[in-house]
């Protein structure tokens, strides 16, 4: 009889550590996660340097500062560039080093004076944080608004990180079943 227990003991035993194995996680190379992937974003915007001063969605709600404009990291942005107060011209800065000046560092859009036909722009949001934009020919003062470029969350690749639950719940089910039918086992040998 006690040989029969040791046998039903080792058994529990090696099925638990069996059960563990199998419920613990692996890592896998996988493909790259992005959890927001790019898309194209239109974004009409109508300028101008007469009253009303800024820049708008359309040519009746112009305002200074200008609308905070909202996009994911890695969108790529077609603005349709207008200029409410035509022949008047305008450039579209995007500031990405927000010093409120036009320079090397910073994306431009040709200068555009129509307000019946669009000039496209294309700009690839590709680092997130928020930027201004502004005139490049009137100034930061004058015609200003904000470009949020929220994070995609995600992005790289390489290995999982985290533990898959379903498996570890999995594991701890068949461990605590194997250490009920052991207990049980072993509690019904006992009785006299």
């Amino acid at each position: 009889m006690h040989r029969f227990m040791k046998t039903i003991v080792f058994v529990a035993l090696g099925l638990a550590i069996a059960a563990f194995a199998l419920s613990s996680p692996i890592a896998v190379r996988g493909a790259p996660i992005n959890l927001s992937p790019a898309k194209a974003v239109s974004i009409p915007l109508y300028g101008s340097f007469a009253a009303p001063a800024g820049w708008g969605w359309a040519a009746t709600n112009i305002t200074e500062p200008g609308p905070t404009l909202t996009v994911h990291q890695g969108d790529v942005i077609t603005f349709h560039l207008f200029a409410h107060d035509a022949p008047t011209g305008h450039i579209l800065v995007i500031d990405l080093n927000n010093n409120q000046v036009q320079d090397g560092s910073d994306q431009a859009s040709p200068a555009f004076s129509s307000a019946t036909s669009a000039t496209n722009f294309t700009f690839t949001a590709s680092t997130a944080g928020t930027f201004n934009y502004f005139c490049g020919i009137h100034g930061f003062a004058a015609q200003h608004g904000s470009l949020v470029v929220q994070s995609t969350g995600g992005g790289g690749g390489g290995t999982t990180g985290g533990i898959d639950t379903t498996l570890l719940i999995g594991g701890v089910v068949i461990i605590v079943a194997i250490v009920a039918v052991v207990a049980a086992i072993v509690m019904r040998r006992k009785k006299p």
